[in-house]
């Protein structure tokens, strides 16, 4: 199967050295890039949209979601080694079931963002706690510092 990489909003250059990647039929691998392509342009879009907010909530928002995006997919599809691991620890080596998870929760995005509105209210006080600097200002890019505590939420 020949991929245009530059077109894909993630990189393979390490998934394709993985085992399991070798193994996997063409119709498998299809699935598996359509899969992660619909993972990723879900999740960006609603990173995306909470983090143009520019607000405590929203930022929170959408550094957890990314946290989410590197724990589930960036990590184990961008690195060989770590796509064997994951796909053997997690999904029983059963690349389809791995595809089904990433198309799973890209269906459903508006369940993320409800468990991670939950999620702000249950620790705002903490998290607005997280955002403020030394001088007592709010800093949004001090959320991204301490979001991947948060990430769980997702699970």
């Amino acid at each position: 199967m020949m991929i245009d990489a530059n077109l894909l909003p993630f990189s393979v250059d390490e998934l394709v050295k993985s085992k399991a990647w070798h193994d996997a039929t063409p119709e498998q691998r299809r699935k598996l890039i359509s899969a992660g392509v619909t993972f990723d342009t879900v999740l960006t879009h609603y990173a995306d949209k909470y983090r143009a907010k520019k607000t405590i909530k929203g930022e929170f928002i959408a550094c957890v979601l990314w946290d989410f995006y590197y724990d589930l997919f960036s990590d184990a599809v961008e690195q060989g080694n770590e796509f064997d691991f994951e796909l053997d620890y997690y999904y029983e080596n059963d690349i389809d079931q791995y595809s089904e998870r990433l198309l799973g929760e890209a269906l459903h995005p508006k369940r993320w963002i409800k468990v991670l509105k939950q999620a702000y209210r249950e620790n705002r006080k903490e998290i607005i706690k997280g955002a403020t600097d030394e001088n007592g200002n709010i800093d949004l890019d001090l959320i991204n510092d301490f979001s991947v505590e948060y990430r769980d939420y997702m699970y």
